[in-house]
């Protein structure tokens, strides 16, 4: 079975992949937020509810991560990577094998659109946020790396799915989501291609009926944004927006969602 979904961006899918049929792909691109906000909301209907940034766990439902909480100072100094497990509660731990995780400061901040961090000017002409002010970056590194923990515990968990926003996407193959599974499968997925030169927005989202998402890698690019020896062709810098994600659960015991 397959299904498609046409919405007015450059690219929109919905659709589980042959021989993977409890496997749903979500993809958008184009020139502005609106442009894949209706995929972005597909995604989010399909995995239910918002819950608080709670604690505690809740039966089903979605979370989300936006970075525009973190406050305004908090885009200056590194970001812990247990920020949205231990201080904003939402189940989710980062990390990266680079120097440093960092959110965009807002526009108060001498940070805002993460000039401190990008090749001069470049963070203000390539990259626009697809909510409110602010996204995020690794820093030395284009990879993130995503584990799960049941809210308000430490114990491990997982969920039924995943997406990211890339901001400014403009080479294929480079950036990627990859899903580790509970079934020991990992499977990777590249968010569309831009088809403008700057401020462009891809969603990328895989969502799952039976498996459960244990841990997520993100490549964002194909050189880090913090890189200042430009090299030749110039290199393809990507930002990160909103995670939209199930409720984490735990990982024993899956049988559908």
């Amino acid at each position: 079975m397959r299904k498609i979904f046409l919405f007015n961006a450059f690219l929109c899918l919905g659709m589980p992949l042959s021989g993977q049929v409890d496997q749903w792909l979500h993809s958008a691109t184009g020139p502005s937020a609106s442009s894949i906000q209706s995929e972005v909301d597909r995604f989010r209907q399909a995995l239910g509810e918002l819950n608080p940034n709670e604690a505690r766990s809740f039966p089903a439902g979605r979370r989300e991560i936006n970075w525009d909480g973190v406050g305004g100072t908090l885009g200056n100094p590194n970001l812990p990577g247990d920020f949205f497990h231990k201080t904003s509660p939402r189940g989710l731990v980062m990390s990266t094998p680079g120097s440093a995780l960092k959110v965009s400061g807002d526009e108060s901040s001498p940070s805002f659109l993460m000039r401190d961090i990008t090749r001069d000017e470049w963070g203000m002409i390539e990259l626009a946020p697809f909510s409110n002010q602010k996204f995020f970056s690794p820093i030395g590194s284009t990879i993130t790396d995503i584990e799960f923990k049941i809210p308000g515990t430490d114990n491990v968990a997982c969920v039924a799915g995943f997406g990211a926003v890339f901001l400014d996407v403009d080479r294929g193959g480079q950036s990627f989501l990859e899903v580790h599974l509970n079934d020991g499968t990992t499977r990777k997925f590249f968010p569309a291609l831009s088809l403008v030169r700057s401020k462009a927005f891809s969603f990328i989202g895989v969502r799952f009926r039976t498996a459960c998402i244990v841990s997520v890698r993100l490549n964002s690019g194909d050189q880090p944004m913090d890189t200042r020896d430009i090299p030749f062709p110039a290199p393809d810098g990507v930002a990160i927006d909103d995670f939209i994600y199930g409720e984490p659960k735990p990982i024993s015991g899956i049988t559908e969602y």
